[in-house]
């Protein structure tokens, strides 16, 4: 139901959000020099690596749970506490002890005063708010910053309906990578040490998911398009910080969540000339191009790292550059493209920040153009980027055009530019949805869920595509679909046929319509795609049709021969089977008459 699965998402993100960003601001103090926004960012990093190394250490030691994860959590909150009143012990002891004291007292007497005279009207409760709650806050927050404000909240919801959907309406992920980030995220939940990537981002959904007690699947349901998001404020952050110019950030932010940059053109099936390849980098758009939860993650760090970078350069302070040092470290372990990145745009960046955006665009469309030329030559990751720094670019575009216009217009210049970008959005930028890259069909990720769920844990066996593994591991076991089919088709048209060391139930999935990516085989592959197994099996649309052809055949051949074959479901596009085996009983020694067997 939408309504539940809002609630949901609510408290998934709630859970999120009062872990990396509330608790990391009772752990670290104040900055007197830099902006409250870099004070959070910076918080939010070193919240980031702490629980990414907290989860190395748990699983490296096999007790990562929930109770390990809060206990590391309340020791921390002691420990800033103990440090913000001078590590005395015994006098926080007695302060608790004065003020417990005192609120007896406090409440005996307004108890004793109400007894005597219960006539006299009562006194006030007086509390005092946080400050975010505070009215002069928000008045002081608006002064003279309305329109920027109202444009920034109309880009946000924009950009957040968008992000969340897909995942409010469907269980199926829409990006491949995020079946990676669960598989290995389910992985540091069952204590297994793996080191390898993706890492980042699963510590971030096993701790969210321990701490809030809702499964993996669900936390990654919600979390990867919470970091889009955070992707989308992390570029307007950036932009502002570096051009000084709230518009600009806004513009960005626009350009990238609201997917408003489209396709050029048509693009060709084979671009042939140089010119349709150089034209064929306009066409990677939000839209369309848009990086895995890791990926989105390591962007997100290299923006808040090269803005405290500017921030630095501004104002000094030794904790831009802690926050600087931490970015550095989580996008060496994310991407080592990033990584050459940062550190060129960085270096840049200590000359500037207007040095360091222009670096951060010739370094990345720098990068496309050479690997286009020289095809396969530099990884994907270099046209994952093109959509970011397009909105990079438009939100400079935006800051240069503010700065001309600022002696003509005045205070009015943001309102000015901002009314022209929305009349230019309205007419050519409207939003684009977000395409999805779905791997399966909805159902099969239903009766996944469903399964595990509900049937008995660890025995049972699902035999499908490499989607259901990280679904269901940890539930039950898992085999695949083609080796399933490459090891017994040629075996279950005997009668006496029997699985060799079954489970219980085997449940296997075969699609009645074969599931495809795309509508034909694409026109140029690379030698490496071609001999992988998963692409050959599951994504290829004619590997796959041949190879669930086989599958119905295998289960029909089975089901017609043995009895216990049910269908465990069933649809227009998909069929499970259920092969139910029942458990064998203990071998049992025969007593003869009470005489025991000898064997000399």
């Amino acid at each position: 139901m939408p309504v539940l699965d809002l609630l949901k998402a609510g408290w998934i993100i709630v859970t999120f959000l009062l872990v990396f960003f509330w608790v990391p601001s009772r752990l670290f103090g104040r900055r007197s020099t830099s902006a409250y926004i870099i004070w959070v960012a910076g918080n939010f990093v070193r919240m980031l690596i702490c629980v990414a190394a907290s989860i190395l250490f748990l699983t490296g030691i096999k007790v990562l749970g929930a109770i390990t994860v809060v206990l590391f959590l309340v020791a921390a909150l002691g420990i800033s506490w103990l440090r913000n009143h001078s590590w005395q012990v015994r006098g926080v002891i007695g302060s608790v002890q004065d003020k417990t004291l005192k609120l007896v007292r406090r409440a005996e007497s307004q108890a004793l005063t109400k007894f005597v005279d219960a006539d006299a009207e009562p006194k006030p409760i007086s509390f005092h708010l946080p400050r975010f709650l505070q009215l002069n806050f928000w008045l002081a927050l608006l002064e003279n910053r309305e329109v920027l404000i109202a444009a920034f909240v109309l880009v946000f919801v924009v950009s957040a309906a968008l992000s969340w959907q897909i995942p409010i309406h469907q269980l199926r992920y829409e990006h491949v990578e995020q079946y990676g980030v669960l598989l290995r995220a389910r992985e540091f939940a069952l204590n297994l040490h793996t080191i390898g990537r993706p890492f980042v981002v699963p510590s971030a959904l096993v701790t969210t998911s321990l701490i809030s007690a809702v499964d993996l699947s669900q936390v990654t349901r919600y979390l990867s398009p919470l970091i889009g998001i955070l992707l989308v404020l992390s570029l307007g952050l950036f932009v502002r910080i570096c051009t000084r110019t709230g518009a600009g950030g806004i513009v960005a932010m626009y350009c990238l969540g609201a997917a408003a940059l489209p396709p050029t053109s048509a693009p060709a099936e084979v671009a042939t000339t140089l010119r349709e390849k150089l034209l064929g980098l306009l066409d990677y758009t939000p839209s369309v191009t848009r990086p895995g939860p890791e990926f989105a993650l390591g962007l997100i760090l290299l923006l808040l790292g090269l803005s405290f970078l500017a921030d630095w350069y501004r104002n000094g302070g030794r904790d831009s550059l802690i926050d600087v040092l931490c970015c550095l470290v989580l996008v060496s372990i994310v991407s080592q493209y990033l990584l050459v990145i940062f550190l060129v745009a960085g270096a840049a960046m200590l000359l500037g920040p207007w040095v360091g955006i222009i670096a951060v665009i010739v370094v990345c469309y720098g990068s496309a153009i050479f690997a286009t030329v020289n095809s396969g030559v530099l990884p994907n990751d270099v046209f994952t980027v093109l959509p970011l720094v397009a909105g990079i670019a438009a939100g400079c575009f935006i800051a240069f055009v503010h700065s001309a216009l600022a002696p003509l217009t005045g205070k009015r210049t943001d309102a000015v530019v901002l009314a022209v970008c929305l009349v230019v959005a309205a007419v050519w930028l409207r939003p684009h949805d977000l395409t999805a890259q779905f791997l399966e069909f909805e159902s099969a990720a239903q009766q996944s869920r469903k399964i595990s769920q509900s049937l008995p844990r660890q025995r049972w066996v699902v035999v499908a595509p490499v989607e259901q593994l990280p679904e269901t591991f940890g539930f039950g076991g898992y085999e695949d679909l083609a080796g399933f089919v490459q090891k017994y088709q040629h075996q279950v048209n005997d009668p006496g046929f029997e699985f060799k060391d079954a489970p219980e139930d085997y449940l296997i999935y075969v699609e009645k319509v074969p599931f495809q990516m795309f509508a034909s085989e694409p026109a140029m592959l690379s030698f490496a795609t071609l001999t992988d197994s998963t692409y050959r099996n599951y994504r290829s649309p004619a590997g796959r049709a041949s190879l669930e052809s086989d599958a119905m055949q295998l289960c029909e051949s089975y089901r017609a021969s043995h009895s216990n074959v049910t269908i465990y479901y069933e649809d227009n596009e998909l069929r499970i089977y259920r092969i139910h085996t029942p458990p064998k009983p203990p071998l049992a020694l025969n007593r003869l008459d009470g005489r025991s067997l000898s064997f000399n």
